[in-house]
């Protein structure tokens, strides 16, 4: 048995289990396939009604015998207009395809035909490329409609003649034969388009909504939770592959069969959905769609069953998505969304790769990990086709005959598409391995985690990773020094506090269950487990969240974007990349260069892009921020580190070891006697007896943890030393300290005061020239180059409108940048911008 089969085999087991699951009047038909069965002989044989003769019923026969039923008992195409297996001419190249339909019988081979349709074996989604035979003979002959179908799908197309092979144009359903008389009838079914545009997609979830909303006086939130559900049963229908049973035809039907007892139709197929995608915990064991009737569900299938989710576009359908969702919740969920155009550009510049493991701490809507998803999916499929094309040569020049030239091609193929099978898992897909073990993400906030779950799924698939969780705390796949890549637009404008403590809501919960964590374990390994075993300790002490991170431990509070970004560079392996959106404050706010020299520790600076300041505006603020890309020291890099400051410090510390001790001997007597000849020359007499009063000296304070280099002297105050030998030089001593002490007055204690106020500001000056000058030791070692850029346009309006974008051409000037860099960055070939 084929891997493919296998995995078909036990998804039909699994489909059965769930219909008899919900208790149907027929489970194993509820979700039938609408298509007819072909008729099969006692030897298992498929008649060909076109060919009028049995054949061997192979995968790709069954599937064309019963797409030809279709075509006849669907849209009233007679066997007589059909022809199977035609050429366009002779000869071995000429392509061949699988049904050719005319306009009538009458015209069959005098006339252009009309409709191309050609069919394939494979249960994997239609790769356009994969037809080329079916849009060579359309081309050539002037057929007007091209068909791909294949055991799962169906894509129509119209072949528009002044479109480059190649560029089909999509549309939404075919012709009846009855139509062909009226050239209107026909028109509009041509513009009648399944590749919808993105506002046309929103405008529709948008009607969907608002019957919601109208109908049962839904609350936003809760129709956009409806509505999730509707579209999560129209999306598990295409997956099974059963397109039939998500029309207003078959709910009319359901209803007029159902028994009594039996839920309502909708309700059924919600939970069929809930329990397909129970793996990745999307919906509760209580979630139900009772809260809307059944003509409810009727009417928002009457609006949605035209579309077929799957083969619209991921662009088109994901991004009206995401409009939909932050127009719909602009008061609720804003602060999840981050600019379509800024996403793209900082994936594009980080430029994810399959290998990669990517990850969000603040999913949001899952923007980020979406377009990783796409940036990576689109990579895969890039590398597929080019090895399409390479096999396909390879066989042409073997010199077979058609028939195993057909077959070879098809075999080679299908191998090669079942890399791009996202539900293939034994073995996994490349695509399949993308989205299941190459993204993670979490949210702390609840509808924010489940609708980027949601938007996972509408842009393609990856949603398994995605947890409701703080991203502060590691939760299964998403710990420490895991991920090659970190993309983030952590909230601004909150802080972290010290009452936020481990274990204390639902969202920093620590799961101690021993599934959980032999499971967790045998994925991840022994990293993981450490790690969870801290997670374990701090929920049992309930530890402050902020004294997980080395810039939050101790403190009352710290801005979250602050404490994120130190999550964001401890989640990356070493050499790991992030990219992170800041306020402007963090970059160049005086009292947070602390937190820019630690940073600077921790990662090399990459690029800092500004974004205008109506790129995060809304109804109550706007933030000024740009986007920081860094990468993670490796091991090299981190000990380089170190040593430059070994060095700076060997260079410098002792001269200015010497400037303190200047400093205090310049200050030192003085403060002593108050600047007053009178007590200075008791102190002399004092010191001729053996008895001295010490000047101040200095000492340097434990240095602190971040930032490298900061010191701080701290002044040894004065203190009396010494006893006189000579019993008459002790009574002696004693009178002069008597002396000291009755003219030691407020005036002469406010002037030595004074003194050692200046004294400490000269040693802050030398801790200030010596911090500065081993930073600047230290960066002038470890010098290297870093893009910056100020773009006035990024796709977003002072008014919060779509907007020119000069962010590409800043991805073109960073790729200059970073080959300069990469060919050893001298200064003479350094790119000129813009």
């Amino acid at each position: 048995m084929s891997r493919k089969t296998a995995s078909k085999k036990k998804a039909a087991k699994a489909l059965t289990s769930q219909q008899t699951a919900v208790g149907t009047s027929n489970p194993n038909e509820f979700l039938s396939s609408a298509l007819p069965k072909p008729e099969r002989n006692a030897k298992g044989e498929v008649y060909c009604p076109l060919l009028k003769e049995y054949r061997s019923a192979t995968p790709e026969e069954l599937v064309r015998q019963s797409y030809l039923l279709h075509l006849h008992q669907h849209y009233n195409y007679s066997f007589d207009q059909m022809l199977q297996e035609q050429r366009q001419q002779a000869g071995k190249r000429s392509p061949r395809v699988d049904i050719v339909i005319w306009e009538s019988p009458e015209v069959v081979k005098r006339e252009s035909p009309k409709i191309v349709v050609e069919c394939k074996a494979e249960t994997v989604g239609i790769h356009q490329r994969d037809y080329y035979q079916g849009e060579s003979y359309a081309r050539a002959t002037g057929a007007e409609i091209l068909v791909m179908h294949n055991a799962r799908q169906t894509s129509i197309f119209n072949v528009v003649r002044e479109l480059m092979p190649g560029e089909l144009v999509q549309i939404n359903d075919l012709p009846r034969a009855e139509d062909w008389g009226n050239a209107k009838r026909i028109e509009a079914i041509k513009n009648s388009t399944r590749a919808f545009s993105r506002d046309e997609f929103r405008d529709l979830l948008f009607r969907c909504h608002s019957i919601l909303r109208d109908v049962h006086k839904m609350e936003p939130g809760k129709a956009f939770d409806t509505i999730s559900k509707i579209l999560f049963i129209k999306m598990y229908i295409e997956r099974a592959g059963t397109w039939g049973t998500f029309t207003t035809d078959f709910i009319r039907q359901r209803q007029k069969t159902r028994l009594p007892d039996d839920a309502p139709v909708h309700e059924q197929l919600f939970q069929l959905t809930r329990q397909y995608y129970e793996p990745h915990r999307l919906f509760s064991k209580d979630d139900r769609l009772d809260e809307i009737s059944e003509d409810t569900f009727t009417r928002t299938v009457k609006e949605l069953e035209r579309f077929n989710l799957s083969a619209t576009g991921d662009d088109v359908k994901g991004i009206a998505f995401e409009k939909f969702l932050g127009e719909t919740f602009r008061g609720n969920l804003g602060q999840f969304f981050t600019p379509r155009t800024v996403v793209d550009f900082m994936v594009q510049l980080l430029d994810p790769g399959e290998d990669d493991l990517v990850c969000d701490p603040c999913a949001g809507s899952g923007g980020f990990l979406i377009r990783a998803f796409e940036h990576v999916r689109s990579k895969i499929e890039t590398d597929v086709q080019i090895r399409k094309d390479a096999v396909r040569a390879e066989i042409e020049a073997m010199n077979l005959s058609e028939q195993e030239e057909e077959e070879l091609v098809n075999q080679r193929f299908t191998e090669l598409n079942l890399e791009l099978e996202p539900e293939q898992d034994e073995p996994p897909s490349r695509i399949y391995r993308l989205a299941h073990e190459r993204i993670f993400g979490t949210d702390a906030e609840p509808r924010a985690a489940r609708t980027a779950k949601m938007n996972m799924i509408m842009h393609g698939d990856g949603h398994g990773g995605i947890h409701f969780h703080d991203g502060l705390l590691n939760i299964n796949g998403v710990y420490p020094e895991r991920f090659d890549i970190v993309l983030t637009n952590p909230p601004f404008g909150s802080n972290v506090g010290e009452d936020q403590k481990v274990g204390d809501t639902e969202q920093t919960y620590v799961s101690e269950s021993p599934q959980y964590v032999r499971q967790s374990r045998e994925r991840y390994g022994d990293d993981w487990y450490a790690s969870h075993q801290q997670m374990v300790r701090a929920s049992r002490a309930r530890t402050p969240l902020l004294n997980l991170f080395e810039i939050g431990e101790n403190k009352a509070n710290r801005p979250t974007e602050i404490i994120f970004l130190e999550r964001c560079l401890q989640l990356l392996k070493p050499g790991g990349r992030l990219g992170i959106v800041l306020p402007d404050g963090n970059l160049n706010n005086p009292s947070l260069s602390w937190l820019r020299r630690w940073a600077e520790g921790k990662a090399k600076l990459i690029a800092v892009v500004s974004l205008p300041e109506e790129t995060f505006k809304s109804a109550a603020a706007s933030v000024k921020a740009s986007l920081v890309f860094l990468r993670k020291f490796n091991a090299e890099e981190s000990q380089a580190w170190d040593a430059a400051w070994q060095d700076a410090h060997d260079k410098f510390d002792a001269g200015f070891n010497e400037k303190r001790t200047e400093v205090c001997t310049q200050f030192g007597s003085r403060i002593n006697c108050g600047d007053e000849p009178e007590l200075s020359n008791l102190l002399e007499q004092l010191a001729g007896l053996g008895v001295q009063r010490t000047t101040p000296t200095w000492r340097l304070k434990p240095p602190p943890p971040y930032p490298r280099g900061f010191v701080q002297t701290e002044i040894v105050k004065s203190r009396w030393e010494g006893t006189p030998k000579k019993r008459e030089d002790k009574a002696k001593a004693r009178t002069l300290r008597e002396q000291f002490d009755e003219r030691w007055t407020n005036e002469i204690e406010e002037r030595s005061n004074e003194l050692i106020r200046e004294l400490r500001a000269g040693l802050r000056r030398v801790d200030r020239e010596q911090f500065r000058l081993l930073w600047r030791e230290v960066r002038t070692a470890l010098d290297y180059p870093v893009f910056t850029a100020a773009p006035e346009q990024v796709g977003i309006t002072a008014t919060g409108a779509q907007g020119p974008s000069q962010l590409p051409d800043v991805l073109r000037a960073y790729r200059m940048f970073e080959s300069w860099v990469n060919a050893g960055a001298r200064e003479s070939e350094r790119p000129q911008f813009a």
